[in-house]
């Protein structure tokens, strides 16, 4: 049998090339990208231990170096995704800063959230929280929270 001049060319290619092949590392959980969430709202209120935001159009998040993803998505699918995975918001629940915009200065209040309820056609979230640093007011207008990142796989979810 005659082996031709491109066969022997086609396996010496295919077997340098094979050389400097590298499997992709699997992401672990150490290297899996972590994300920040802010969501801003037109108008709020603290009641009866519960933080209320109001007419929350969208939920935006986004990860650090090196992953560098970024979205959005409704509050619907941010309260699905909030159960999911062990390491999960349900259960190391996130803290998180409410920054208010007031006439003359910003408010801002740490907080830590938890037990998330959604009312689709009001566009409202509201959280169990427990303040950690400042003092929330029992109603204001335009703020944004920002939740402290988490492990999501994928935020779309």
């Amino acid at each position: 049998m005659r082996i031709s001049t491109l066969t022997i060319l086609s396996i010496l290619c295919f077997v340098l090339s094979a050389s400097f092949i590298q499997a992709n590392p699997v992401i672990n959980e150490a290297d899996a990208p972590k994300f920040l969430y802010t969501m801003s709202a037109k108008s709020g209120t603290f009641e009866n231990g519960r933080l209320t935001l109001k007419d929350v159009p969208l939920v935006t998040y986004f990860a650090d170096r090196p992953h560098r993803i970024s979205g959005m998505l409704s509050i619907q699918v941010f309260e699905q995704g909030w159960r999911q995975g062990s390491d999960s918001f349900k259960a190391d629940p996130p803290n998180a800063t409410l920054s208010i915009l007031g006439k003359d200065s910003d408010t801002n209040v740490v907080v830590e959230l938890s037990d998330p309820n959604v009312k689709v056609k009001e566009g409202s979230i509201s959280f169990k929280v427990r303040v950690l640093q400042g003092e929330l007011p029992e109603s204001f207008k335009h703020a944004t929270l920002f939740v402290d990142s988490g492990l999501v796989q994928n935020p779309g979810y």
